[in-house]
């Protein structure tokens, strides 16, 4: 029985792709296929090409998208273009990307992407890749520590949460998920809806360090940007601030001709906007759907259109 969940306004964002026949479109995150499955349902006449670097996704995918033709890629987003590129495919239609870690990967306890679940700190969504948070947590120094919690993670008691680590980890190693659990309950305490907070926030963070998150998002849009055709559109789904500010600020540049500082009167930059934004605020889940599928609860989703002509 599959792991992989419901997809995440699943309706909406196939709306927001205005599927055509015949056009190449790509999942960059492909899962367990659930919007992939969704796409071919709305248009089964579609080219469509998937990313994950997850082989337990491309093995899923495989099997619910047996009834169709799609080309699977296992690589992260940030090749897109590259990757593409080897399929011979220049330009597209339309792109689709869900971010953040699966709920499949969640459910995995080996995976150690959860706190709830005591495994060996993984966190690796490409599992072929060397650096684990096992490795995170206990080799570096205490100012990597604390720059990773404090820019990934936003707490407040990044500081407090480093020194810690730095302080169990001199004793013996910090092995499991549940070590690094109670060392963060150690600083903020148990039982409360803060010290939760807590352990999601310093969880994110070092799942966002070991998989590159944030830079390999800012590369994968600028290439989808690029490489749409006009009146193609990129649709993003997030699920946390760090992730929604770089979509809205890329989008925000993109669909702006001049970026020369106020001072300079004549522009000299030479930008000239490829983007349409259509989502002036992202869209969000209703509440039918939030009380069906907990994860759609803090999901944003902005969607622009490549500008005719650019």
């Amino acid at each position: 029985m599959s792991t992989y969940h419901q997809p995440v306004m699943a309706n909406t964002c196939i709306q927001q792709l205005r599927l055509k026949a015949k056009g190449i479109y790509v999942d960059a995150t492909l899962g367990g296929a659930g919007h992939a499955l969704a796409m071919y349902q709305r248009e089964p006449q579609i080219r469509l090409y998937a990313f994950d670097q997850d082989a337990d996704a491309i093995f899923e995918a495989r099997q619910r998208l047996e009834a169709y033709d799609p080309v699977l890629i296992q690589a992260n987003f940030r090749d897109l273009r590259t990757s593409l590129a080897y399929n011979k495919v220049k330009s597209i239609d339309g792109i689709l990307f869900d971010l953040g870690v699966s709920s499949h990967q969640l459910d995995d306890a080996q995976r150690g992407f959860s706190f709830d679940k005591d495994a060996a700190l993984d966190m690796r969504m490409n599992r072929a890749q060397e650096l684990t948070a096992g490795q995170v947590v206990n080799e570096s120094s205490l100012g990597t520590l604390r720059r990773i919690f404090k820019e990934y993670g936003e707490d407040q008691a990044f500081g407090r949460i480093a020194r810690a680590i730095e302080r169990a980890r001199a004793e013996k190693t910090i092995a499991t998920t549940k070590d690094l659990a109670t060392i963060i309950e150690s600083v903020v305490g148990i039982g409360s809806k803060e010290s939760l907070k807590t352990k999601v926030r310093i969880f994110q963070a070092l799942r966002i360090f070991v998989n590159d998150e944030l830079e390999a998002l800012s590369a994968a849009l600028k290439d989808a940007i690029n490489l749409l055709n006009p009146g193609g559109r990129i649709v993003v789904m997030s699920y946390h601030s760090l992730e929604d500010r770089i979509v809205k600020n890329i989008f925000k540049l993109e669909a702006t001709d001049c970026i020369c500082p106020p001072a300079i009167i004549n522009c000299i930059c030479g930008h000239k906007s490829k983007l349409k934004i259509i989502t002036k605020r992202p869209l969000m889940a209703d509440s039918e759907e939030i009380s069906s599928n907990v994860r759609s609860r803090s999901a944003k989703l902005r969607v622009a259109e490549k500008k005719k002509g650019k």
